[in-house]
């Protein structure tokens, strides 16, 4: 199982990928794309977007494809600086989308405010 967390102005929502599906993303999805800049933009956007909306309910299909590609990315990516090893984490502090940083989760300490 794998993992992606959002972190947005203080709210937090998880993304597991279940084994199946990160399998199937690796079978169907070309090389090429999963490397994209711009392929991680829109699964970025994708998953900051749920977590705004509604961390309560659960993650649909869209919002599981795109947890695959993030951690994807950045798990198989060949430059170390890009390199993050393990499950990923995606903050944006002030939830204005100016400053987005991702990690892994275990360098990062939040704490996520209740709703």
């Amino acid at each position: 199982m794998r993992t992606v967390c959002c972190f947005i102005a203080g709210v937090m929502a998880d993304f597991a990928i279940p084994d199946d599906r990160f399998a199937e993303f690796s079978r169907h999805v070309p090389y090429k794309v999963q490397r994209a800049e711009a392929e991680l933009h829109k699964a970025r956007a994708v998953l900051l977007a749920f977590t705004e909306r509604d961390s309560r309910t659960p993650a649909g299909p869209g919002e599981i494809l795109a947890a695959c590609f993030v951690w994807n990315y950045f798990n198989t990516h060949p430059e170390d600086e890009q390199h993050i090893e393990g499950d990923i984490i995606i903050v944006d502090l002030d939830g204005s989308g100016e400053t987005i940083e991702y990690a892994a989760i275990g360098d990062v300490d939040v704490v996520p405010t209740a709703r």
